[in-house]
Formats: C-alpha cells, structure tokens, sequence
C-alpha cells in the first residue's frame, strides 16, 4: 500500500468520525472543539500530500495552515458567541 493509499483512507474514517458525532445529536463544546481539531487535520492532510506541499521548503507551507486555523477561530466564534 502506498502512502497515497494510506491518506486516503484515513481521510474517509475522519470524515466518517465526524458524520457520526454529527449523527449523535449531542452538542457540547467539546464535541465541537473535536470536529475542528479534525478538520484542521484533514486540512493539513490534503494540503501536504495532495497539494504536495510536504514537498516545499521554507514559508511557502505556512499560509494554507495559518488559513486553517483562522477558518476555524472564525466558525467557532461564530457559532458559540
């Protein structure tokens, strides 16, 4: 299996994991504070090695993960102020 195959399939049982706690119906911060902790995960997944930036050096990594980070501070305040 490759490392490609690998992504992949962890991106399919994180999304699943967040299907299901969608599915559950519980709301709590922390429930919430997990799907953004998982989301900023599959983001760095894909950015990494489908946008193969694992590849590149320097600065030019950090804008899609500052972007990430500030997508969900913006979502979380939104929705829990």
């Amino acid at each position: 299996m490759k490392a490609i195959d690998g992504m992949y399939l962890s991106l399919i049982a994180l999304t699943l994991v967040t299907y299901f706690i969608g599915e559950v119906g519980v709301h709590s911060l922390m429930l919430s504070l997990g799907v953004f902790a998982i989301a900023i995960i599959k983001g760095a997944i894909i950015s990494e090695y489908f946008m193969q930036l694992k590849l590149v050096r320097g600065i030019w990594r950090m804008p899609i993960l500052i972007w990430l980070l500030i997508l969900v501070v913006v979502i979380f305040t939104a929705f829990n102020v």
